[in-house]
Parts: structure tokens; C-alpha cells; sequence
């Protein structure tokens, strides 16, 4: 990956960049029409498990699964709420992974949550999708603990040792200092989560065959789609890619914001090509009409996951620091 820097020809606000540059945001992402209902359900269910409520799970949910019925979108938020508590809280990992193998929860609320979210999800599952599940839960506690200390909580580009004036060692820095440009996207993907889209698969009631899963053209669309969900997230909160872009092309925020922008932009274009290569793979795998029209819908929610996120960067209050 490049360092270059492409900036835009006038100086407007990072949102009016990225929706001048994607043309599909010209359009609306549909929305759930009981969005409200999901809100809700997503409220209560947050304070029946001690978890604080995430205020954009719910519209996430509803624009991802805008053309389902209430109860999945609603389950869809409920586990988008138990990620972003859970991203906060890694050392739960140990306790979470034990309820997912079968034990009794503990005390904590993010094991008690994830028992309920388990419970409602796993047991329609195969035992192969279980353990892409679990893989995925395991790399992001890896990447979270990798990672280390917070990025938002670093020193800021005026604090901090350029670049150029820092010894050379012919080694790039630990990933306590900073992850390096290059292995950002990797390591951001896993730390957001995974397994994100591996729960589009129970919420909707399908699971896609496992050599359509294990293929390649398959996961280019899954982890398009996370790095376009994870960077947009990182804009929203000027966290994770952008910092890490600020640390290594020594620029102010600003500029970093701008350039993962070009990151965005060009993964969302690579992203709408590996789905266009979608059809031709089911077709290859002969699964006959019911089975390859699921894996479409599958696929459907994959393209509008990133799209949400999209909308959510645009429109959430958090991002009002950045503009």
C-alpha cells in the first residue's frame, strides 16, 4: 500500500468528500420501517443485561436489514450493541469463550449478554460455522491485545517524534507504539470484529454452504466489506486508521482523515467488484434456486453493512469533531 496523498481540489468537510466521491451515496440506504420498534427492543434488552445501550445499533441494524422482518433486524442490533461493549472490554474474551464451548456464564454482562445472544443463534448452526464463529472471536482478541494501548489515546501529531528523526533500526515500531500503515487494515478488520458477518447468517435464519464460504471470491467480499465497516467507524470516532495514518505520514488529523477517505472510497470500489463475481460463484457450485437465492441475500447484506456504516459516518453526532 502507498503513501501517497490525494487531496480533494477544495477544502470541504470530510462527509461532503466521501459522499461527492461515492456516487452511491447520492441515494438513500433504505431504511427498516419499524426502526423505532427496534430501538426499543434493543433499549430493553440492554438493560435486562447490564449493558449500556449502543445509540447507533439500532439504525445500523435497521438500514442492514431493512428489507427483513423486526425480529432479526432487532437481533442484528442486539449483537452490534454486545461488539462495540465487548471491543471496549477484551479481558471478558476468556469468560465469553467458555459460554460459547458450552459453560454457565458468570457474573459479568458481556458473558451474561452473549449467552443470550449465543443461545438465540448458535444452536440452528453447523458445527463448521461454530467454529469460523469462535476463529473470528479469537482473532479479534489477538488484534485488540495487539494492538494495546488505545491509538486514540497516544500522543498527537504535534506530540510526538517525526518520523524522519526517529532512529532507524531497519525494524518498523512494536505494535504497542503503532501499527504500521501496512498492517493496519488486516489487524483493524480483526479488531472490529470478525465474525460481524458471520452473524448475518443466523440472524436471517441461512447458513451458505462451506465451500461458497471458503472460497476466495467469497471472503474478498467479506473483508471488503469489514474494512469499509471498520474505517468508516474509525472516521466516525477519529480513532484506529486515522490515527494510525496521522503516526506514520507524520500529518495532522486533518490530512490522515482525508487520506483513509481514499482507502474507503477505493475498498468500496473493489468491494462492488468482487460482488459482481457473486452470481457466477453460486452458479459454479450448483446449489439449486432456494439455496444460491439465500446466499444472495447473505451477500446483499454484506454490499449493505458497509453502506450503513457509510450512512451512520455521515449522519452520526460523533463525527461533528472531524468536519
Amino acid at each position: 500500500m502507498g503513501t501517497e496523498l490525494r487531496r480533494p481540489p477544495c477544502a470541504a468537510t470530510p462527509a461532503a468528500q466521501l459522499a461527492e466521491r461515492l456516487a452511491a451515496m447520492a441515494m438513500p440506504c433504505p431504511m427498516h420501517p419499524s426502526v423505532y420498534q427496534i430501538e426499543a427492543a434493543v433499549i430493553d434488552w440492554s438493560r435486562e443485561v447490564g449493558l449500556d445501550a449502543d445509540p447507533g445499533a439500532h439504525r445500523l441494524a435497521g438500514r442492514a436489514f431493512a428489507g427483513y422482518d423486526t425480529g432479526t433486524a432487532s437481533l442484528f442490533a442486539r449483537w452490534l450493541t454486545w461488539l462495540s461493549r465487548f471491543r471496549e472490554d477484551p479481558a471478558a474474551f476468556a469468560g465469553v469463550l467458555a459460554v460459547a464451548e458450552g459453560g454457565e456464564p458468570g457474573a459479568l454482562p458481556l458473558e451474561r449478554s452473549f449467552a443470550n445472544l449465543w443461545r438465540a443463534c448458535a444452536p440452528g448452526m453447523s458445527q463448521e460455522w461454530r467454529e469460523r464463529f469462535l476463529a473470528g472471536l479469537t482473532a479479534q482478541h489477538e488484534a485488540l491485545l495487539a494492538i494495546g494501548t488505545p491509538i486514540q489515546d497516544r500522543p498527537s501529531a504535534g506530540e510526538r517524534t517525526p518520523i524522519r528523526d526517529r532512529p532507524s533500526t531497519g525494524e518498523r515500531p512494536p505494535f504497542q507504539d503503532c501499527p504500521s500503515i501496512e498492517d493496519y487494515p488486516a489487524l483493524g478488520r480483526n479488531a472490529f470484529g470478525p465474525y460481524l458477518f458471520d452473524l448475518v447468517e443466523p440472524c436471517a435464519g441461512v447458513e451458505v454452504p462451506a465451500p461458497v464460504q471458503e472460497s476466495p471470491r467469497w471472503r474478498a467480499v467479506v473483508e471488503a466489506s469489514g474494512d469499509v465497516a471498520a474505517w468508516c467507524d474509525d472516521l466516525t470516532t477519529g480513532r484506529g486508521y486515522v490515527a494510525v495514518a496521522s503516526t506514520w505520514l507524520d500529518r495532522p488529523d486533518d490530512t490522515a482523515v482525508e487520506w483513509v477517505i481514499d482507502r474507503v472510497v477505493t475498498r468500496m470500489e473493489e468491494l462492488w467488484t468482487a460482488a459482481r463475481a457473486i452470481p457466477l460463484l453460486l452458479e459454479r457450485h450448483d446449489l439449486g434456486f432456494a439455496a444460491s437465492r439465500e446466499a444472495t441475500r447473505v451477500a446483499c447484506a454484506f454490499l449493505t453493512i458497509p453502506r450503513a456504516y457509510l450512512e451512520w459516518f455521515l449522519e452520526s453526532s460523533r463525527y461533528r469533531h472531524l468536519g
